[in-house]
């Protein structure tokens, strides 16, 4: 090995006295060392310090542990480079080289910097705004070294799909059941009384569902059963009500989050009755359904595309620049396409400045309106490649059309990309619906900070 200006220690497996240090030189023009150099460190640093001020670290050294903004800051950002969750990072931090000189800690004595928890919460702390704010900060720079063609945005929507199993009536009332056991259970260790019929419904409720799963063998048989279910299930709701009102002022902590649980569940209760109910009488899956009880923003997105009638999960709108790079939004659950071509310029304007406007705006045809034409041209869009419905004509010129049909084949192949293992878009891991909106966003920042690096290591060749 050669010695160079770049080295950290390596602690032998066996337990010794004395640390062996191994000198391993670290190229300049490794990519991650290449993208580190072109990354705008200030403001992303300001971004990060005004989250994790705002959740409550301490990045102005008051009293207590400070909070580490000069480690946390590159270490989040390598973290969404590589795509990691915080125990993968922890790991590769233990044992990578690149990653030591990317963080600026290459003579760091301990061979672990921080565990997983701590970066975790690092993480966590930064919100799905501060993802968006570093995102708008990478476009800026990418539009900078001039990788970004601001003259193409090219726009669709797609549906962000959860990892739960398929969205059965039985088996969201079953969830909801559940969530009500534990905050009773909760409450009754806490000897709260009354709650004997209430946990006996549950387990009424519990039963039921089983004999639909198990023995309702035929489509009629599961029309019975799923009824009475719902009977249960408003019973259920009735008998906690008076509970709910009764603990309005609740001191004790366990008390008080058993509380919020069954006021959540009566809120979702109140809209999901009537889409099940929708299904039980016509056959058809309601838009807007709530598909899981303890995410409620996750929606059954009626699409009647060929193959797949209706998706479950968030609805996003995904923007594509000239040059590839991404920015989104989650939008609602079966919003009006017609408005989303508008929406995607907004957004663009965010990013570029409140008079930008690209020369080509590229949406499918669910996006076609003739007043959305007409505001896109107003807003002083030069050609509107809007799909037309039917037997409409185009608005644009012949040779327009071709560059628009290669920017929807683009647009189409990136949001496969964002799917696939590596950037994890589909089926994310997070629980918690903080960090389940972070997930989105944050496939698209690591989408786009791979792209940077792949872009600017070509640029120094």
């Amino acid at each position: 090995m050669k010695a160079g200006s770049h080295s950290m220690p390596e602690v032998c497996c066996e337990a010794r006295a004395t640390i062996h240090l191994v000198q391993i030189e670290v190229s300049p023009t490794h990519p991650l060392l290449v993208l580190k150099r072109a990354l705008p460190w200030a403001a992303i640093t300001d971004v990060m310090t005004r989250q994790w001020r705002q959740n409550g670290k301490n990045v102005d050294g008051g009293r207590g542990l400070p909070w580490d903004v000069s480690l946390y800051v590159p270490l989040v950002v390598l973290m969404l480079i590589k795509g990691f969750d915080s125990r993968q990072m922890e790991a590769y931090l233990a044992e990578n080289v690149v990653a030591r000189v990317f963080m600026g800690r290459p003579h760091e004595v301990k061979a672990q910097i921080r565990d997983h928890s701590n970066i975790a919460r690092a993480y966590t702390a930064l919100g799905k705004e501060g993802i968006d704010a570093v995102n708008r900060l990478v476009l800026k720079e990418a539009h900078r070294f001039g990788f970004v063609d601001e003259g193409s945005l090219s726009a669709d929507t797609t549906a962000q799909e959860l990892p739960m199993g398929y969205p059965n009536e039985p088996g969201i009332l079953r969830g909801l059941a559940q969530r009500c056991g534990r905050a009773l259970t909760q409450l009754h260790k806490r000897g709260v009384q009354g709650l004997d019929s209430a946990l006996a419904q549950v387990q009424t409720i519990l039963r039921s569902v089983k004999e639909h799963h198990l023995f309702a063998t035929c489509t009629t048989d599961k029309r019975q059963v799923l009824p009475r279910i719902l009977r249960e299930v408003g019973e259920l709701m009735v008998q906690t009500r008076p509970l709910v009102e009764r603990l309005a002022t609740p001191l004790d902590r366990v008390i008080r989050s058993a509380r919020l649980r069954l006021m959540a569940m009566h809120e979702v209760i109140q809209p999901l009755m009537g889409q099940i109910v929708h299904w039980v009488t016509t056959g058809k899956v309601a838009a807007n359904k709530i598909i899981h009880v303890g995410i409620p923003q996750a929606r059954a997105i009626v699409r009647h595309k060929a193959g797949k009638k209706t998706e479950f999960g968030l609805a996003y709108r995904i923007s594509r620049l000239g040059g590839g790079y991404l920015f989104g939004e989650r939008i609602a659950a079966n919003a009006d396409e017609r408005q989303m071509p508008l929406k995607a310029l907004a957004g663009y304007r965010a990013i570029f400045g409140p008079q930008a406007t690209p020369e080509l705006v590229v949406y499918d045809r669910g996006g076609d309106s003739t007043l959305t034409r007409q505001r896109l041209a107003a807003a002083g869009v030069k050609d509107v490649g809007i799909q037309p419905k039917g037997k409409r004509p185009w608005s644009v010129a012949e040779a327009v059309r071709e560059q628009i049909r290669s920017e929807r084949g683009r647009t189409e192949g990136v949001m496969g990309t964002l799917k696939s293992n590596r950037y994890r878009f589909n089926k994310p891991k997070e629980r918690l619906w903080h960090t389940l909106e972070m997930a989105g966003p944050r496939s698209i920042l690591s989408f786009n900070l791979s792209k940077l690096m792949r872009d600017v290591v070509a640029l120094t060749r």
